[in-house]
């Protein structure tokens, strides 16, 4: 075991582990492809009855300078072909996932584009409610396009975000299995397609990959071939501030002195700085400037990690409220359920750490009533 308790056999994934799997096997399914469809008909509808509704406004809009430019009918002419040319690749995509072919969606061309058109023909608050609607389909569709994206760019911190976001959608975690009779290899196609874990990096983010082929650029477009990349991992600053945070404390914007102690140390202090490039003070910029900076991008083989079929466990997460206490220290009474995974050692009796599975009721000791204290914390 290493200092932060994870467990150095990739084939154990620890539960930080699970979750991403988990996630990145959501992104990428066909079920979550198809449900961009009806997303992205609902602002098409939207849009088409707003330019309906202002086009007896046109003549209105007309200027001797700048033509039709800030028209409905310029917008409709312009702009709104972008949304159908959206869903189109979107079913492309979906018809694609027959022969093993993944990739981004149409999600930033289409943003691109409505931004070069004006719209000022809209009220202000009918331009609200579009950019609302458009921005739900849009982070959707991101959504997706993280686990495709090449270069990766999924990383410890970018998992504990989403996670955070969609934990609600996994009441239970699917089974996984590590195939480590099935070997990928950064730079190469992988042989079959899924989720895969570095071989030899317990804090390395997991990759999606994919065996299908279609036309391959490295500028991370649209039509990149599913090869794995390199694994995005802890630096020497990333383990750094893991160890004095708590790995599994590392992102936790706004609970107390945890980065923010960590960044106010005399050897980070210059190093790390917020985004204007002031000295950090508060606890939301050390996280952002830990994030940005604790990772490092290197080559490895990977092992594939088989979703099992109709099979789950427990998320193994306590609530928020529980995380964001001190630990370890924490205090937990015998029959009470477990308020952290971990090991555990009893106040009154000498009998060893016991390791607790978080919601599990805390153990008695010969039939007694015991307090337990929580010694080290598992991820």
């Amino acid at each position: 075991m290493n200092p932060f308790n994870i467990p150095d056999d990739p084939a154990e994934l620890h539960p930080r582990r699970k979750r991403q799997a988990a996630l990145l096997y959501r992104f990428a399914s066909l079920d979550c492809l198809k449900g961009l469809l009806p997303k992205i008909d609902e602002l098409i509808q939207f849009a088409d009855e707003l330019v309906e509704r202002r086009q007896p406004l046109d003549s209105r809009m007309m200027s001797k300078r700048w033509g039709a430019r800030d028209t409905s009918a310029n917008w409709g002419t312009y702009a709104f072909p972008a949304l159908v040319d959206f869903k189109e690749s979107t079913l492309w995509d979906i018809q694609q996932r027959a022969v093993e072919l993944y990739g981004i969606t149409g999600a930033n061309q289409c943003a691109r584009m409505l931004k070069e058109y004006s719209m000022l023909w809209m009220t202000p608050e009918q331009e609200a409610e579009f950019n609302e609607r458009a921005q739900a389909v849009f982070g959707y569709a991101y959504e997706i396009d993280d686990v495709m994206e090449r270069p990766a760019t999924s990383k410890d911190s970018t998992f504990r975000n989403v996670w955070k976001a969609h934990k609600s959608k996994f009441p239970k975690l699917p089974k996984f299995r590590v195939r480590t009779d099935i070997e990928g290899e950064t730079d190469k196609v992988p042989p079959r397609t899924g989720v895969y874990v570095p071989q030899d990096d317990p804090y390395g983010a997991l990759q999606f990959g994919w065996t299908g082929h279609s036309t391959s650029a490295s500028d991370g477009s649209r039509f990149y071939g599913g090869k794995l990349d390199e694994v995005l991992t802890f630096n020497e600053l990333g383990l750094a501030a893991a160890q004095a945070a708590g790995h599994g404390r590392m992102w936790l914007w706004d609970d107390g002195p945890g980065l923010l102690k960590f960044v106010q140390q005399p050897q980070y202090r210059d190093v790390l700085r917020d985004w204007q490039g002031n000295e950090i003070t508060e606890e939301k910029w050390a996280v952002g400037a830990v994030a940005r900076d604790a990772y490092v991008a290197r080559p490895c083989k990977w092992y594939f990690v088989e979703m099992l079929n109709d099979e789950f466990e427990d998320t193994n997460e306590p609530p928020e409220e529980v995380t964001a206490q001190r630990l370890p220290g924490m205090r937990a009474v015998t029959g009470t359920p477990c308020p952290y995974p971990g090991v555990w050692e009893c106040d009154e009796l000498p009998v060893g750490p016991q390791t607790v599975a978080y919601g599990v009721p805390m153990p008695a000791v010969q039939g007694k009533t015991v307090t337990w204290r929580l010694v080290k914390a598992v991820e």
